[in-house]
C-alpha cells in the first residue's frame, strides 16, 4: 500500500518542482541582483525547460478531451511554444537593429538564424538518431516509418528545399516566409482532418490523462496558463543573458544562441519522445520528433522572416551573409540526409566481414563534428559531404522501387 502511494504521488512531485524551477526565473527576472550574471543563462535556461516540460504534458494530455480540428491546432501551437517564445524575441530586436542601421547587416539578425539552424540541426542530428538508437535496441518495429509520416517527410522536404534557396541566393524573400506558414497552415488541416487511433499517454501526461475530467481540464488548463506567462517573461531576458555573457568571457554569442538556446525549449521534445521509444512505441516516438521538425522547417522558419518584416516596418527579406548562409545549407543537408535515410528504410549498412555501421550512430558522428568544427569553408565542405550521401540513399530508394515495380 504505502508504494502504491509513492507511485501515485511520484508525478505529483515532480510537477511540483518543474513549477518551482520555472517560478525560479521569473524571481530572478525581478530581482536582477540575486544570482552573479554568469549564473543568469542557466537559471532562465531551466526556467524555460521546465515551463516547456509542464506545457509539453498539459497539452498532450489533453488531446484525450479533444474534439475537432481546430482545437487540435491550438494544442498543437500550444506545444511549441516556447521555441517560438524565444525565436519572436530574437526575430523582432533583430528587425529593430537592422531598421536603426539603416538596414545594414548586424549580429542581432545572425542570432535570428542561429537559433532556427540550432533548433532544427538539435532535431536532425542529436534528437531523431538517439529516438532511432533507443527502437533499434529495443527492437521496435520500425518498417513502417515512411508510409506513417509521408505527409511529415514532405513538409521536412519543401522547408529544406526553401532553406537551400535562401543559402544560394543569400536571402529568405518574404514570399517564400508567408508560403512557409501557409504549407505549415495546410499541414495541420490535413493532420487534423485524418483519422487517429485513441490517443496513449507516458510519464507525467499518463498521469494527468487519468486524473478525473473535470480535475483533468482545470488542471491542463491551469498548466498551459501557468507555463505560457513564464516562458514569455523568460524568453527575453534568457537571449539577452545569453549574449551579455558570451560577450563578458569571450565566447561566441552566435554559437551560444545556436545551442544552448535550443536546448533548453527542444529537450522535452526528445524525452517525450524517448520515453515513447522505451515503452516499445516506436511510431510515436518517431512521430513526435518528425511533427516537431515539420513544424520547425515550415512554421518556425516561416515566422522567422515575417516577424523580422514586421519589426523593420517595412516588407522585407531576411539577409543572410555568407556564413549564415552556409549554415542554412547545413542544415538542409541535415534534413535531406534523415529523408533519404527514412526513404531507403534500411538503418544499418554493411562495410565489411560482419561490421555493420548504424546509420544513426554515423549522423551523431556528423552532428558532434559539425559542432567542433566552427569554420564556415569547411562546414561548406561538410554540407557537399552530407548531400552526396542522401543522393546515395535516394538512389539505393528509387532502384530499390523500380525493381519492385517491374516485378
Amino acid at each position: 500500500m504505502v508504494n502504491n502511494k509513492i507511485i501515485q504521488y511520484k508525478p505529483i512531485s515532480i510537477i511540483i518542482i518543474n513549477i518551482i524551477i520555472a517560478i525560479s526565473g521569473i524571481i530572478v527576472k525581478s530581482q536582477h541582483n540575486l544570482l552573479p550574471e554568469i549564473l543568469l543563462p542557466i537559471m532562465y535556461g531551466f526556467s524555460i525547460f521546465s515551463a516547456a516540460l509542464i506545457i509539453s504534458w498539459a497539452a498532450e494530455s489533453s488531446e484525450k478531451d479533444i474534439s475537432g480540428s481546430f482545437v487540435i491546432a491550438i494544442i498543437a501551437l500550444i506545444a511549441v511554444l516556447p521555441e517560438y517564445a524565444i525565436e519572436t524575441v530574437l526575430a523582432y530586436t533583430a528587425g529593430q537593429s537592422y531598421k536603426l542601421n539603416n538596414f545594414v547587416y548586424t549580429d542581432r539578425v545572425g542570432y535570428v538564424s542561429a537559433n532556427v539552424t540550432g533548433a532544427n540541426r538539435l532535431l536532425a542530428g542529436l534528437g531523431w538518431p538517439i529516438i532511432m538508437l533507443i527502437n533499434m535496441l529495443k527492437n521496435n518495429h520500425l518498417s513502417n516509418i515512411k508510409n506513417d509520416n509521408k505527409l511529415e517527410l514532405l513538409v521536412l522536404g519543401l522547408g529544406a528545399i526553401s532553406m537551400i534557396i535562401a543559402s544560394t541566393i543569400k536571402f529568405q524573400p518574404i514570399f517564400i516566409s508567408f508560403i512557409l506558414i501557409i504549407i505549415y497552415l495546410i499541414y495541420l488541416f490535413i493532420t487534423s482532418k485524418q483519422e487517429s487511433e485513441e490517443s496513449e499517454f507516458v510519464g507525467i501526461s499518463e498521469y494527468l490523462a487519468n486524473l478525473p475530467k473535470p480535475t483533468r481540464i482545470t488542471t491542463n488548463i491551469s498548466l498551459i496558463i501557468f507555463s505560457a506567462i513564464t516562458i514569455f517573461m523568460v524568453s527575453h531576458p534568457f537571449v539577452e543573458s545569453l549574449i551579455h555573457i558570451g560577450g563578458t568571457l569571450g565566447i561566441d554569442e552566435y554559437y551560444l544562441i545556436q545551442w544552448l538556446a535550443p536546448l533548453a525549449s527542444e529537450s522535452p521534445e526528445i524525452i517525450i519522445a524517448s520515453l515513447f521509444a522505451l515503452k516499445g512505441k516506436s511510431l510515436e516516438s518517431i512521430s513526435v520528433i518528425l511533427s516537431s521538425q515539420a513544424n520547425q522547417m515550415s512554421l518556425l522558419i516561416g515566422s522567422m522572416g515575417a516577424i523580422f518584416s514586421f519589426a523593420t516596418s517595412s516588407i522585407i527579406s531576411f539577409p543572410l551573409n555568407n556564413p549564415q548562409a552556409i549554415e542554412f545549407l547545413l542544415t538542409a543537408a541535415f534534413a535531406f540526409f534523415q529523408i533519404s535515410m527514412i526513404l531507403w528504410g534500411k538503418f544499418n549498412l554493411n562495410l565489411w566481414g560482419k561490421f555493420k555501421l548504424q546509420m544513426p550512430i554515423f549522423l551523431l558522428i556528423i552532428f558532434f563534428v559539425q559542432l567542433i568544427i566552427t569554420d564556415s569553408s569547411i562546414r561548406a565542405y561538410l554540407s557537399i559531404a552530407i548531400f552526396i550521401f542522401a543522393l546515395i540513399y535516394l538512389t539505393l530508394f528509387l532502384t530499390q522501387n523500380k525493381i519492385k515495380t517491374e516485378k
